[in-house]
């Protein structure tokens, strides 16, 4: 059951000067890290909505011009009227930046339009952009058979996902990992259990501790639009986005791939006769942003690799073969307390816990500081034909006990922990300890994960019915 440990509190947290002060000189030292993949997307469709009709052709000039003054690639999201009315655009951006597309699709409104065939737009679009593999299709109303019809057509990846997500623009998609995984045919939230499948690709990369504790997802996020309306961040002052990458790049000191996606709608990016979505000093803060984020992003030199998103999924796809096990610590950002009139029906705002979070094919989990048990758990074995994500709050969570046999504050070079279940299912617990001062000698009963920053491990098996027997043994470093 998801569990917010900290209460609401009006308290503000304490603006720090710098958020994780080394961060890039420890990443520099370290010769096994991996790299973040960094990707940048847009929402360039033929608008037909009472704020708008049309392409909005100056948005996504005014969205190019800021991507392409770092070289940054941009994936365009089009339909099939956008991609006629940007051809000559995109082309000659494909050519000079590496600028790809993506299918936008949306069952119900191309039924409306008279097109609903998902096989005929793609092929469509492969002949208007003969570069394009034209491997990504972009849908805010994801299922089964989109999975399914997209295999068909050709495409190895479904863009979309909203971690955390219920009810908010229609998106309910709690209960799905974060990041990039192989998507289940079965269940497209979930990873699927053997092997490759579509690769889900994350809307727009989110707070990963904040959203978790505050149920607020679409308030902690890299959308300018977001954080740009709660007041977390605006044109002068970026510290937050800072602090969101920060706690993002950390960890590929442990991950062979860190993945964050940013995505800004053309048509939030222009105020005219085709598009009336935001106010014009909106639209500027929301450049000014976005130019000081990508020259942040830029600051980390190679250890970031620009990719549109076809790319990405050509990594993930090489890289791995099936959904990769992804840990990621976070600490909690200093921020601006979100406005009431935004945050209303949500404990939005912090201070919250250190925060470890896990997920595999088989499960997701988060833990907080100093505590063995998940404060989140997914079960993605036992739980194969659930959408509601009221169960991802309940019927995942398993009755456990832990037994610990010590007491006192003596050393301890042996850690014994005992877990009792009433079912077999995959779990996970987190140990929390100085491994600066010691080293893991061995793990019986369990693999482990880590250590994390030499702060935490993570100590992952497969429970069965019963009591099941894990123990650490440490050694002093020398």
């Amino acid at each position: 059951m998801l569990f917010v440990l900290a209460a609401c509190s009006n308290t503000e947290i304490e603006k720090k000067s710098s958020f994780l002060p080394e961060i890039k000189m420890e990443l520099t030292e370290n010769k096994e890290k991996g790299k973040l993949i960094f990707t940048f997307a847009s929402l360039a469709y033929d608008i037909d909505e009472k704020w708008g009709k049309g392409v909005p052709k100056a948005g996504v000039e005014r969205i190019a011009q800021v991507a392409h003054k770092y070289r940054m690639p941009v994936t365009w999201i089009i339909n099939l009227g956008s991609g006629k009315a940007l051809k000559s655009k995109l082309d000659a951006w494909h050519k000079e930046y590496g600028d790809d597309i993506a299918l936008l699709w949306d069952e119900e409104v191309e039924t409306e339009r008279g097109r609903n065939n998902l096989q005929i737009a793609v092929d469509s679009l492969r002949v208007m952009f003969p570069w394009s593999e034209l491997e990504v299709v972009a849908s805010s109303r994801k299922s089964n058979e989109l999975l399914i019809s997209g295999k068909t057509a050709g495409a190895s990846a479904i863009w979309g996902y909203c971690w955390e997500q219920v009810g908010i623009d229609g998106i309910t998609d709690r209960g799905a990992p974060w990041g990039f995984f192989y998507a289940s045919q079965d269940n497209y939230k979930l990873p699927s259990l053997e092997g490759k499948g579509m690769v889900s690709v994350e809307w727009t990369s989110r707070d990963l501790l904040k959203s978790l504790h505050s149920q607020a997802p679409t308030i902690y996020s890299s959308d300018p639009n977001d954080v740009g309306r709660t007041g977390l961040c605006n044109g002068n002052d970026i510290d937050y986005w800072k602090s969101l990458f920060d706690n993002y790049i950390r960890n590929i000191a442990h991950n062979k791939f860190v993945f964050f996606q940013q995505q800004q709608e053309a048509h939030e990016m222009e105020y005219g006769d085709v598009c009336k979505a935001y106010l014009p000093r909106e639209i500027d803060e929301s450049e000014k942003m976005l130019d000081a984020f990508f020259s942040y992003v830029k600051s980390y030199g190679d250890m970031v690799e620009f990719k549109t998103i076809p790319q990405a999924v050509q990594v993930y796809k090489e890289s791995f073969s099936e959904t990769e096990p992804v840990t990621m610590l976070f600490d909690d950002a200093p921020a601006r307390k979100p406005p009431f009139w935004y945050a209303r029906g949500y404990g939005a705002w912090g201070p919250w816990p250190k925060t470890l979070l896990y997920y595999d094919k088989e499960c997701q989990m988060a833990f907080v500081e100093d505590q063995l048990f998940p404060i989140m758990y997914r079960d993605y074995i036992n739980n194969r034909n659930v959408f509601d994500p009221e169960h991802y709050e309940s019927v995942y969570s398993p009755e456990i006990k832990v037994r610990i046999p010590w007491s006192g504050d003596e050393e301890l070079m042996e850690i014994p922990i005992e877990i009792t279940s009433e079912k077999a299912i995959p779990y996970a617990i987190s140990l929390w300890y100085d491994f600066n001062r010691y080293k893991v000698k061995r793990v019986e009963g369990a693999e482990f994960i880590g250590p994390i920053e030499e702060q935490a491990l993570i100590l992952r098996l497969n429970l069965k019915i019963g009591v099941n027997k894990v123990k650490i043994r440490l050694d002093h470093f020398n």
